[in-house]
């Protein structure tokens, strides 16, 4: 690891200065799921921040955002906050203030974190406090154990759309998309794919749909670990850029299930509401947040999914109105409404921590 020159502050007034790290990683692909959600959560800091990712400045329009290979950095000052997840030996090196992913818990870098930030209301919920007595921590005992040491603070940074997502894809991807998953009326689940989180309830529906009717397809993209059906289609990882025009080639795609997605977001989800794609979704505390309370495709079990998915395949009408509120909800998940969420919050903060060390000069900008 190299420790870089130790600089100062920038003057009152201007931009804040973020340094951040992802574990190890030194360039963020856009093919892996935590880098893909690390880049959005870095783009929405860098509307009101200088963000450094590795002491390199991330520039969310330019190819690999400006990143490049260098050794990892563990600077002792220059920055206003430093941001670092899933590296503890980085981590507990910093000055202060510092915040990290409320996961993996690490006992020694929770007393060390000025705050610990989140993606979802109902993750902070579980966390404040993390206790047998409070309902929204259940779901959380196979990551926590019994018990955590109680963060100082809590920070929902909400996730974000991918506003690359939002413009048409092109018809000539769009159909080269329809036939590589069949060119029949497509449920997708694309993404990161977890076997924590695979959609078994909603696979069961498909089979049992596909029964009565072999036009429709379900389309899996992504490394699957368990044995699929042979009627279902496996397509390999897909580029990140290809994924809006597969997206708009799906009739309705799924999201994630089981006891992780009560509490975690999914980048799925928002995928499908840039493009205004219906999600048939399982209904969870984080689902309501994304999607609404008044949302016409949510699901508890294999009988309301079985009906949910007979609707967003053969009901036009519900099919639209669930079209028409994800179309509606997209301004609450752009970067830049959380944005300005996130600068207050962040901004109040930093005032509240004692500041980093006196220093003499500021990083050299790269990039």
């Amino acid at each position: 690891m190299t420790i870089p020159a130790v600089h100062a502050r920038p003057a009152s007034g201007r931009r804040l200065r973020i340094f951040a790290l992802l574990s190890n990683v030194r360039l963020l692909e856009t093919t892996r799921g935590d880098m893909i959600g690390e880049a959005r959560f870095l783009s929405s800091l860098s509307r009101f921040a200088d963000v450094y990712y590795n002491g390199i400045l991330f520039q969310p329009d330019r190819p690999g955002y400006g990143l490049y290979e260098q050794d990892i950095q563990v600077p002792q000052g220059g920055y206003d906050l430093y941001y670092v997840r899933n590296n503890h030996q980085v981590f507990l090196a910093l000055p202060h203030p510092k915040i990290t992913m409320a996961y993996p818990y690490d006992e020694a870098v929770y007393r060390a974190a000025d705050a610990v930030v989140v993606t979802t209301e109902a993750w902070k919920r579980g966390l404040t406090p993390y206790a047998a007595t409070n309902m929204f921590s259940d779901c959380m005992r196979h990551w926590y154990g019994a018990q955590i040491v109680q963060p100082r603070k809590v920070i929902n940074i909400r996730q974000t759309l991918n506003e690359d997502f939002l413009p048409e894809p092109s018809p000539r991807k769009v159909m080269e998309a329809h036939i590589r998953m069949g060119m029949r009326k497509t449920l997708s689940f694309l993404g990161r794919i977890d076997s924590n989180t695979f959609p078994v309830i909603a696979l069961g529906s498909y089979l049992r749909l596909f029964k009565s009717d072999p036009d429709i397809r379900l389309a899996i993209g992504g490394t699957v670990r368990i044995r699929l059906n042979p009627n279902v289609v496996q397509l390999p990882r897909l580029p990140h850029d290809d994924m809006p025009a597969f997206l708009q080639a799906c009739r309705v795609t799924l999201t994630d299930e089981g006891a992780d997605a009560r509490f975690l977001g999914s980048g799925k989800v928002l995928d499908s509401m840039a493009r205004g794609v219906p999600v048939l979704a399982y209904r969870t505390d984080t689902r309501l947040e994304q999607l609404g309370e008044y949302y016409p495709l949510y699901y508890d079990d294999a009988e309301s999914c079985h009906a949910a998915m007979r609707m967003a395949l053969y009901d036009d009408d519900v099919w639209q109105e669930a079209r028409r509120q994800l179309l509606a909800r997209q301004h609450f998940f752009l970067p830049a409404t959380r944005a300005a969420e996130l600068e207050l919050e962040l901004s109040q903060m930093i005032a509240l921590c004692r500041p980093p060390e006196t220093t003499t000069a500021l990083p050299e900008a790269r990039g």
